[in-house]
């Protein structure tokens, strides 16, 4: 029994750790904005470095071509409508009609005919409408987050083809919100730390956060030491910049 305080002193300082690490940031989610159509750059209406809002307009597409084929459709169903009208009226006088035996049953087969054909003029013409009007809504590209302009690669007068593939006009990163990266020694390594509180260090700042990954594949870590990689997300009041050196403190739970 007389052993029992020490060995309880040899393993309450272990228990009551927290984990410490250097750490660098790092953008929680980055995503590369792209035009859905294909198109001559008209203006960009951001710049690096500028916040937006899920929704703005970031840049636009010269539209006058998908104007004009708006214009096009519009006018298109204006005068298809009245015809499909005029071929439903029609359609239920000779209905009539042939409730009354007034009419031949190829006569009301053709009134139905006439009404299938101009309806079907009708609804093509109203898909073509639509599509032109999808398209000419493509014009204009949008932010589909709160975030910050990190890269711009296009200017006005650019040409973009969506046949090229890994096309990306803006990059944008989530604000308010970024990753803590660091090597964790693999001896530290455990599910446990999933989810656990953390924070985070720069200059003078704290940034509270939670870990949200302990990597599996093993890596050289300090001094040639095995580690796996740990990840910390964060949420912060203010710009910071990917690849600033940062502490990690995990706390003991």
């Amino acid at each position: 029994m007389r052993y029992l305080p020490i060995i309880l002193l040899m393993l309450a300082p272990a228990s009551g750790l927290a984990i410490e690490l250097d750490g660098q940031t790092d953008f929680a989610r980055q995503l590369a904005i792209n035009s859905s159509i294909s198109g001559r750059i008209e203006s960009i209406g951001v710049a690096v470095g500028k916040r937006v809002r899920a929704g703005e307009v970031v840049a636009r597409l010269v539209d006058t071509g998908l104007r004009t084929h708006v214009a096009s459709a519009s006018a298109e169903v204006d005068t298809l409508a009245p015809l499909a009208e005029r071929m439903l009226t029609e359609l239920e006088k000779a209905q009539e009609l042939y409730a009354r035996d007034s009419l031949a049953a190829v006569e009301l087969q053709n009134a139905e005919q006439d009404h299938s054909i101009a309806l079907a003029k009708v609804q093509a013409a109203e898909a073509k409408l639509a599509r032109a009007r999808f398209l000419l809504s493509q014009a204009e590209i949008h932010s589909p987050i709160d975030g910050v302009v990190v890269e711009i690669n296009t200017f006005a007068g650019q040409y973009i083809n969506t046949r090229v593939e890994n096309q990306r006009l803006l990059t944008i990163v989530a604000a308010n919100s970024m990753i803590a990266s660091a090597s964790l020694p693999y001896e530290m390594a455990s599910p446990s730390l999933l989810r656990r509180s953390a924070t985070v260090r720069y200059g003078d700042r704290n940034f509270r956060g939670r870990v949200i990954e302990v990597g599996r594949r093993i890596s050289t870590g300090n001094n040639n030491h095995p580690a796996v990689d740990l990840k910390v997300e964060f949420e912060f009041d203010g710009d910071l910049a990917a690849g600033l050196p940062v502490r990690i403190t995990i706390a003991d739970e």
